[in-house]
């Protein structure tokens, strides 16, 4: 795998996403068989540890963006702000029947760990690939756009197909614009945050086409002139900001 890291990078990157896939539906399976909804949730939690051994022994956590934020690049993405917004948004739905303290528990676990994989998978991986082609735009739209996709493993997991589409229309707006914040600070950890609170907001509240639909609806609203906000600040940063992430390799 370490060769492919550097000689395909982005198989190297599908190869990754292709396990974590795998390891969702291990922990589905097996979470159902035993009567255990949380057994999903420690295996991400297990592949999290790995990754991270992985990146360690490599020497490559800050080329994939586990770092802090670089100084003085937050006010390039007005500090995430937009994004953390719509974290929130779904709560207006309103919370679903039937929670109790273990799924509180378990949801938080999960999210937490789908965040890190996820950014760390097309925000890192993927991304740092697609870079190494030289078109820095269109890697950001190619990350996004397969983030965005890559949603569709979720038909397995019983959603609806309006519910599916509504999904993947956020889910590739959001991808573009976590990407070009990770570009422009050097760093996957904000978008962990918001990612796990994104989620954490969908798996707590309750839902229906109409509800999603707005919420979709809102999200585009912001997303979209946040992107063009993004693709301005970074063609204005230049090379220096541009390149923060690759010359940490």
């Amino acid at each position: 795998m370490r060769k492919l890291q550097v000689t395909k990078p982005i198989w190297h990157a599908l190869i990754w996403i292709a396990i974590y896939i795998v390891a969702v539906n291990i922990g589905d399976f097996f979470g159902e068989q035993l009567g255990f909804p949380g057994m999903t949730s420690i295996v991400l939690v297990a592949l999290s540890v790995v990754l991270l051994l992985y990146l360690r022994a490599g020497r490559r956590l800050a080329f994939y963006g586990v770092r802090r934020v670089q100084p003085g690049t937050l006010p390039l993405t007005l500090f995430y702000v937009p994004l953390f917004a719509i974290a929130f948004l779904q709560y207006g739905k309103g919370f679903a029947a039937g929670l109790d303290w273990q799924t509180v528990l378990f949801a938080v676990i999960l999210v937490v760990a789908v965040g890190f994989i996820e950014e760390l998978l097309f925000r890192g991986f993927l991304l740092q690939a697609l870079r190494t082609r030289g078109n820095l735009s269109r890697a950001i739209i190619i990350s996004g756009v397969t983030f965005g996709i890559g949603h569709i493993v979720n038909l397995l997991r019983g959603y609806s197909l309006p519910d599916q589409a509504l999904q993947l229309v956020g889910a590739v707006l959001i991808g573009i614009a976590l990407a070009y914040c990770m570009v422009l600070t050097g760093s996957i950890l904000p978008g962990v945050a918001f990612h796990a609170l994104f989620n954490l907001s969908g798996t707590l509240t309750a839902h229906s086409v109409p509800g999603d639909t707005i919420t979709v609806g809102v999200i585009a609203i912001v997303m979209i002139p946040y992107i063009f906000f993004l693709r301005n600040r970074l063609a204005k940063a230049g090379p220096a900001v541009q390149m923060t992430a690759t010359q940490s390799a």
